[in-house]
């Protein structure tokens, strides 16, 4: 009786999650679309069209381009409008499909209903997004009342389901992993994942190879006949997993849209859906797809044998049990200590409730292995995140492990920050008025920039990261004066967000704020640590930061937050300080 009150218990908190995020993230839609379009073009709320035209596909338009820039990128969603969203509306619901140069090509299925509004001349688009609470309701229906969720997943997620492995198994895996020039924690995992019976959870820091395991544990299951759903929260996570299982030799196909197939492999075939497979194996294959997927034709009639989560962290408990029914054995591969998922109604430090990584590497089995050699730090970055985050069992190892960045010429004024013995530096902001956008950090980005590629090192492996999307607009303008539009697009310039699971050789931390009062306000996200963490540990041999001097006076009405500024402050006290 009480498993069963548990378990209602814990689908209540769930559902009413789901419907907490619905409303407020309908709160926040609204507030954007009431505010005047000025306002949200200045902001990069907002994208001016210069026209709309018809597209080559079924469905599709063109957007051409003014000369506003947003914070849009593709695969957003778009309400598309004449000036006025509540007055003069286009059309909901358009998925921003691909940037080609001054234009967009944006799909929805209202494209023609929104030529016949559309009247020529100037439109707008704001950002949309969709309601899957039908979606997210049916899968808790289903897992309330389906075998494998009575038996398995709700057990599992309260904390009192046997975990067990088949311990052959585990030493045939493990032994081809070392065979196959896997280190000793890679085995472990690749060993761990094959032999689990109900579920494994495999931590993968920055640049310890966890997609090379995620693809020998695919392969492996799809050689013993298992069908795979491989699956995470953005297509761009399942393609970069999808196209490592296909260079094992493994049957793979992505279910989507074409639109959706963003640096996929070309080999890979894209179908609507898995019924449109018809030379389908019998013995084994992979399937990527999101959870989503599930809920629709796509796959909604199929199961699987396993189900494999790959960027686990940011994957929400709800989301994951969409997925979950669809499976018996479940394996998931994250970083609790890397970025959380995004909690529109909650706080960030309520996250561990959510992700359900954190909430399934909390249970007290022997289910978990983390992986702990480091292939893209050099041994000097490796060191503070491995003390902070890894409780110092993160190691350097490679050809990266003794590399520093080498200049072959230094502009004077950079001389000291780009000496080699300094792998870390850290340069006080030069505006301690600037909060979400900092120009004249941003100018110093760009001549760093500039001075590294006079250097020698290729505007491809540099990359600036940024709290703020409208900092990142600042640096990308100006690295397109300095370098041209198409070579500035090799730097990538951006939030976190968007760079987690990259490196490069150079990352400039660029991090705007310099009020001390709006500091104080936004604490609990400037200073979240696993956005610390995922900032500087895209870096292969130099780190460059550049952000505000938190005295160690400065408060936080949080214990917990205090103790992330702690982290900073010591993560600065690492890197050399300059001041120019």
């Amino acid at each position: 009786m009480n498993e069963l009150t548990n378990s209602q218990t814990l689908l209540a908190s769930l559902l009413a999650f789901i419907h907490d995020e619905q409303a407020y993230g309908n709160h926040r839609l609204h507030e954007i679309w009431e505010r005047p379009l000025a306002d949200k073009l200045e902001k990069g709320w907002s994208q001016g069209f210069l026209s709309l035209d018809r597209g080559s596909e079924p469905n599709t338009l063109w957007a051409t381009l003014d000369d506003s820039e947003s914070r849009f990128r593709e695969g957003d969603l778009l309400f598309l409008h004449a000036g006025k969203p509540f007055e003069n509306p286009l059309g909901r619901g358009f998925s921003l499909e691909l940037e080609d140069g001054d234009r967009w090509l944006l799909s929805g299925k209202l494209a023609l209903a929104a030529l016949d509004e559309y009247e020529g001349g100037r439109c707008y688009a704001d950002p949309d997004a969709m309601d899957l609470t039908s979606f997210y309701e049916q899968s808790l229906e289903d897992i309330a009342t389906s075998q494998i969720g009575r038996e398995v997943i709700l057990p599992l997620l309260d904390g009192t389901l046997p975990i067990t492995f088949d311990e052959r198994d585990f030493a045939d895996a493990e032994r081809i992993a070392l065979a196959e020039g896997c280190n000793a924690a890679q085995a472990e995992a690749v060993g761990l994942a094959y032999a689990a019976e109900q579920i494994a959870c495999i931590q993968g820091p920055p640049g310890t190879g966890k997609t090379r395991v995620l693809s020998l544990i695919a392969r492996l299951m799809v050689e013993r006949g298992e069908r795979i759903l491989v699956t995470s929260h953005t297509h761009m996570a399942i393609n970069n997993a999808l196209n490592k299982i296909h260079a094992q030799g493994v049957h793979v196909i992505k279910v989507g849209r074409d639109t959706q197939r963003k640096g996929l492999d070309d080999a890979i075939p894209c179908f609507s859906g898995l019924d449109a497979w018809e030379d389908r194996p019998t013995d084994g294959y992979v399937v990527g797809a999101t959870p989503f997927a599930t809920c629709t034709s796509r796959l909604e009639n199929y199961d699987f044998d396993t189900i494999l989560f790959d960027e686990a962290s940011q994957i929400t408990v709800p989301l994951a049990l969409m997925a979950m029914r669809k499976g018996k054995r479940f394996i998931f591969i994250g970083d609790q200590k890397q970025l959380p998922p995004i909690l529109l109604s909650r706080s960030v430090l309520s996250k561990d409730a959510f992700s359900v990584f954190s909430k399934l590497t909390a249970i007290e089995a022997d289910h978990t292995v983390m992986l702990d050699e480091t292939y893209r730090m050099n041994r000097w970055l490796t060191e503070w995140p491995s003390q902070t985050f890894y409780d110092g069992k993160l190691r350097s190892a490679g050809h990266n492990r003794e590399r520093q960045l080498m200049l072959t010429t230094v502009a004077p004024r950079f001389v000291e920050v780009f000496d080699p013995a300094a792998s870390a530096v850290f340069i006080p902001t030069l505006d301690r008025s600037a909060r979400t956008r900092n120009h004249r950090d941003a100018a110093l980005v760009a001549d760093l920039c500039q001075a590294a590629v006079a250097g020698g090192v290729a505007l491809t492996e540099i990359g600036v990261v940024s709290p703020y999307r409208a900092h990142g607009r600042v640096v990308r303008n100006l690295l397109k004066g300095r370098f041209g539009d198409v070579a500035a697009r090799t730097v990538v310039a951006d939030t976190v967000e968007r760079m987690q699971g990259q490196e490069r050789e150079l990352i400039i931390l660029s991090l705007a704020t310099g009020d001390e009062a709006f500091l104080s306000v936004i604490a609990e996200f400037f200073f979240q640590p696993e956005r610390l963490n995922v900032s500087i540990t895209r870096a292969m041999t130099k780190l460059i930061v550049i952000g505000p001097e938190v005295v160690p006076t400065s408060a936080a009405e949080n214990s917990e937050v205090e103790r992330w500024i702690a982290w900073y402050r010591d993560m600065v006290g690492q890197c050399r300080k300059i001041v120019l």
